[in-house]
């Protein structure tokens, strides 16, 4: 489980790399286990400021801060959705 391999607070993550070699798993298999963790209710966070990583959240508000950062990125994707749905018309039928 990757909630193991893991500590407590942002200054403690681990990267993707260094998860995925401890694991001998691919990226792609990692976000789908850290994704279903997540979903099983284990507090896995991550950072993509810096070197980046994955932790644990420490307190309520780390976790909160990652809920939000969560949701501005939702909110990004819904926008390049939009205007990819916008695009459509400007191109020719298949």
């Amino acid at each position: 489980m990757v909630h193991e391999l893991l500590a407590e607070g942002r200054a403690n993550a681990r990267t993707s790399r260094e998860l995925c070699k401890v694991l001998n798993i691919t990226p792609r298999e990692l976000t789908r286990a850290v994704q279903k963790e997540r979903r099983e209710g284990q507090p896995i966070c991550a950072t993509a400021t810096g070197e980046g990583g994955y932790y644990l959240a420490e307190n309520k508000e780390e976790m909160q801060r990652f809920c939000n950062a969560l949701l501005h990125r939702a909110g990004e994707i819904h926008k390049t959705r939009r205007a990819c749905i916008a695009t459509i018309d400007n191109l020719p039928e298949a």
